[in-house]
């Protein structure tokens, strides 16, 4: 998957890139971006050296999208499902007096939360960003960045 963006700042080997939200970005959340705004910061590793101001292209495997996904969305949600059905189970085997359903779903919720405090330690501790992080591959002339790439490929 290939970004077109700007240069904001240097972080060391990264760089903070600045990338015009295109009409096919969808709204999962991973870029912090909402529908109203325009422009989505990234952090991307910066072999090429680019500088600030610069207009870089930036790509991300596309299986990597994927798993990087699974890792925001689909472990919170495993979390979730076998907290609350784990706790159902529990609460009517040990029929201790609580209400099931109320405590599997508060159940479900604070390992969801679990999972989402894991990840995130994880990721400053750089289990994640190598893998998992966009990376620049090329400075562009400004007269290249007319469209975007899918924007050249939907042929507006």
């Amino acid at each position: 998957m290939k970004e077109i963006g700007t240069v904001k700042a240097l972080k060391g080997k990264n760089a903070e890139i600045e990338i015009k939200r295109n009409t096919a970005c969808g709204d999962c959340g991973a870029c912090h971006v909402s529908k109203d705004q325009s422009v989505m910061l990234t952090t991307a590793n910066n072999p090429i050296k680019a500088k600030i101001g610069e207009t870089v292209e930036v790509e991300m495997e596309f299986a990597n999208v994927f798993v990087a996904a699974f890792i925001m969305y689909g472990i919170p949600l495993v979390a979730f499902v076998l907290g609350s059905s784990g706790v159902y189970f529990l609460v009517g085997a040990l029929n201790i007096g609580w209400d099931q359903v109320v405590s599997s779903f508060l159940a479900g919720i604070c390992l969801t939360a679990v999972a989402y405090v894991v990840i995130r330690k994880l990721d400053r501790k750089g289990r994640f960003n190598s893998k998992y992080q966009p990376i620049v591959t090329a400075i562009i002339e400004k007269k290249e960045t007319i469209k975007t790439p899918m924007e050249s490929r939907m042929g507006h």
